[in-house]
Formats: C-alpha cells, sequence, structure tokens
C-alpha cells in the first residue's frame, strides 16, 4: 500500500496552526461542514461528505487543518489518484489519471475568511503533489460558486468541463497541470 506524501513543510498564517488532521478530527470536521453549509447562499454549492469518508481520509494522511486553539478554521483534502483510480476526477473527465490528485472538502468557517487559509491549502498540496511527482491537480466546484471559482482560478486551476456529478448536480470540473 502506497503512503501519502509528507509535507516537506506547512503553511503558516498568524494565530492559526496547520497540521495533518487524525482520525479523532473527524467530529471537528463534521462540525465545521454543518456550519459552513448553514451559512451558505445555496446549499447545493456543496456536497456533504459523511464522517467515515472524513475519517478515512484522516488516517490515509490525506486531510490537513488550520487550527485556532482547539477550533478547527478551515481544512482540506488532497486524495492521490490511487487511492481511487476509476473514480477520480481525471478519470471521470477521461484525462490520465496517473500522477493526478484531487483537492476535495475544501472548507473554512465563515468567522474565518479572508485571513488566507484556502489558498494556504492550495499552495500546501500544490507542493504535496509536486514532491510527489505529480502531474495534475483536480477539484469541481459549482458553476454559481464564483468566490470559489474565482479562488481556483487565481491560483491557475482552469475549468476543463462541466458536466452532472454527485447525484446529478452540475460541477465545473478544474485541473491545475503541474508539468
Amino acid at each position: 500500500m502506497r503512503s501519502f506524501p509528507t509535507p516537506l513543510c506547512f503553511p503558516t498564517l498568524p494565530g492559526l496552526d496547520c497540521r495533518p488532521l487524525v482520525r479523532e478530527n473527524a467530529a471537528n470536521i463534521m462540525a465545521l461542514q454543518a456550519a459552513m453549509l448553514a451559512a451558505l447562499p445555496d446549499p447545493c454549492w456543496y456536497y456533504p461528505s459523511d464522517q467515515d469518508m472524513f475519517e478515512r481520509c484522516c488516517e490515509r494522511g490525506e486531510s490537513f487543518g488550520f487550527w485556532d486553539g482547539d477550533t478547527l478554521a478551515g481544512f482540506g483534502t488532497l486524495t492521490p489518484w490511487w487511492v481511487r483510480p476509476e473514480t477520480c476526477y481525471a478519470a471521470r473527465i477521461g484525462d490520465p489519471t496517473v500522477l493526478t490528485f484531487d483537492f476535495q472538502d475544501v472548507m473554512v468557517h465563515a468567522a474565518y475568511r479572508r485571513l488566507g487559509i484556502h489558498s494556504a491549502l492550495l499552495r500546501l498540496f500544490e507542493d504535496v503533489a509536486r514532491s510527489a511527482g505529480g502531474k495534475a491537480l483536480y477539484c469541481t466546484i459549482a458553476p454559481e460558486n464564483t468566490p470559489s471559482v474565482r479562488s481556483f482560478e487565481k491560483a491557475g486551476y482552469a475549468c476543463v468541463c462541466v458536466q452532472p456529478a454527485y447525484g446529478g448536480m452540475l460541477r465545473g470540473y478544474y485541473r491545475k497541470r503541474l508539468v
């Protein structure tokens, strides 16, 4: 079994601590997800995950979070292609899958927005993917979620296509080539 690439260093943000998330943090993730969903202008912007999925991602070392003391301010998950080769985002749109990574389940609590958490996670995951020889990063975004679209485009992601996902909801599939 492959292991998740270890980040060479963690991003720093004033007053926040970035670290890998562990299985025991899944309850914190679920609480953050509930708060984030309640604050969204449209709940269709985000497809929620269940606690079991978060626990598995944490066990594999794919999830990282920013903490303010005991409060999870934001987190993200980066899943390598080998975890789900037939259903990773690259496979869903017909791209080669080897050496690709899926940026998924990024969340930032409303009280911690505009502090750079989302951008720091984007940089961290790009560094992790590059250190593992990654060729591309992928994510999906609801087309109406313009704040996320802008954030990913600013970081160099481009929309490859828009197609149904997650039970028929339209999603833009975004890719950032690393080579």
